[in-house]
């Protein structure tokens, strides 16, 4: 609570613009935990924190929990949070927080977009009249020899940076299933 009382008072120092990020070790309501073994008292306390320097709680994708006590019949709680102000959210209207995968810690990192359009990308589809358009073969040829120019160590070791990408990706899908 010492913590929270330090946060209120930065808070009156620094009115305005606000956010906080972090592990609060602590939860605002009931579904930011996996089990029924809950501190209502602490979730009153931060509510009130929370309500009283007017901030609110940024939707975090991708995730429902944070942190894990990594047992075979796992605790999972949401105590890795962005509170902002009012005037912090209307300043980034298009942020996005998404939740990462956990590869080495049992708290999954957070990651704050501030000005990130959500839209789709639309998907490639290949049409098969276009192997009868005029200049199909030659377009075909052109960007095969454009993508076969590869350094040394990506022929021998391949796209590291993808390769981590995808061991993240999978890395991500297992913390989701155990959730």
């Amino acid at each position: 609570m010492l913590f929270l009382e330090e946060l209120t008072a930065r808070r009156e120092l620094c009115p305005g613009t606000w956010m906080v990020i972090g592990d609060f070790n602590v939860i605002l309501q009931a579904s930011d935990k996996n089990n029924s073994h809950l501190d209502r008292r602490m979730m009153r306390k931060f509510q009130q924190f929370v309500d009283g320097n007017g901030l609110k709680e940024l939707y975090m994708h991708g995730r429902a929990f944070t942190w894990s006590n990594e047992r075979e019949v796992p605790t999972l709680i949401k105590i890795d949070k962005a509170l902002v102000s009012v005037d912090w959210e209307i300043d980034y209207p298009d942020c996005m927080l998404q939740a990462m995968s956990t590869p080495a810690s049992d708290h999954c990192p957070l990651h704050l977009a501030l000005n990130e359009n959500i839209h789709p990308q639309r998907r490639f589809r290949f049409e098969v009249f276009w192997t009868r358009l005029e200049g199909f073969d030659d377009v075909v040829k052109e960007a095969w020899e454009r993508c076969s120019v590869t350094s040394w160590g990506q022929k021998k070791i391949g796209n590291v940076k993808l390769q981590i990408a995808m061991a993240n990706w999978i890395i991500f899908q297992l913390d989701v299933a155990r959730e």
